[in-house]
């Protein structure tokens, strides 16, 4: 028996040496991690810890909608992109902002622009938060920033702790999820409430100003979209009410035609330079 649990342990060993060190190799330098869901999340990662020589005109955070104008993939010249996906939650966009004013005190943007279509904000914790947020946002580097209600939330994550593993974060492997019936989604979340004011709070220790500013919306979505437009109004009604009203003044209606989905515009649709900034 003793001879059995030898071989077994011996077996258990080789297959650590042969299959966790490529692994961690492939994680320390980001390597054939292009195929693996959130691979944006990781680029607008890396480009949030980069120290930069040049002083950036303007600072972008976004969504998959912004990302699609401004990918964080993509090297510019006047300005440094970190958009990449909802999935993060606003906390993840929290800490990409944290990172590259760190990184970058002596090389500060002229301002942040948050750029978000308007359903964005009601987004929480959700059953993309384990590929999106824990893989590219590691629990033990990251805890120090969370707020005890977010903390709540990944808790109800099956097997939350297991995403930062050096095999489970080179793979698109995610526990199944499933959010209650009864928990409704806000159009502004108190996850997205939160972490908004700290993005706030942050500028404002930087001295870098930040607007927040819509992408494009469906045309058919008007009647949606004034619902929402309400519901931003009253969360914001104490807080950050005159970044929300200027967000919500930038809402510009596109040809439902132009979308292949919901929120997204056809590549063909989507501008070169939707905020001009380009030059």
């Amino acid at each position: 028996m003793k001879r059995f649990i030898s071989i077994i342990c011996i077996y258990i060993f080789v297959v650590f040496l042969v299959v966790i060190p490529p692994e961690i190799y492939k994680i320390v330098n980001n390597l054939d991690l292009g195929s693996i869901a959130g691979s944006e999340v990781r680029a607008a990662v890396r480009v949030s810890k980069t120290k930069t020589n040049k002083k950036a005109k303007k600072l972008i955070l976004g969504d998959s909608t912004g990302h699609a104008l401004y990918p964080s993939e993509k090297t510019y010249d006047s300005i440094v992109s970190m958009a990449c996906n909802q999935a993060i939650t606003m906390a993840g966009h929290y800490f990409l902002l944290k990172n590259y004013l760190e990184a970058n005190e002596e090389n500060l943007p002229n301002e942040i622009v948050i750029l978000f279509t308007p359903r964005t904000f009601g987004n929480n914790v959700d059953v993309y938060a384990y590929q999106y947020f824990l893989k590219p946002f590691p629990v033990r580097e990251y805890k120090s920033l969370y707020t005890k209600h977010l903390y709540e939330r990944i808790k109800t994550i099956p097997l939350y702790w297991t995403a930062n593993l050096p095999f489970i974060q080179t793979s698109n492997y995610t526990p199944r999820m499933s959010i209650p019936a009864n928990e409704e989604r806000q159009n502004m979340s108190e996850l997205s409430m939160e972490y908004l004011l700290k993005i706030e709070l942050l500028a404002k220790e930087y001295g870098v100003p930040f607007r927040m500013q819509s992408t494009p919306v469906r045309d058919d979505r008007r009647v949606t979209i004034e619902a929402i437009k309400k519901d931003l109004r009253k969360a914001c009604a104490k807080h950050l009410y005159i970044e929300m009203e200027s967000y919500i003044q930038s809402i510009a209606f596109y040809p439902s035609d132009m979308f292949f989905d919901e929120v997204h515009l056809n590549d063909e649709d989507t501008p070169k330079d939707y905020l001009g900034i380009l030059n």
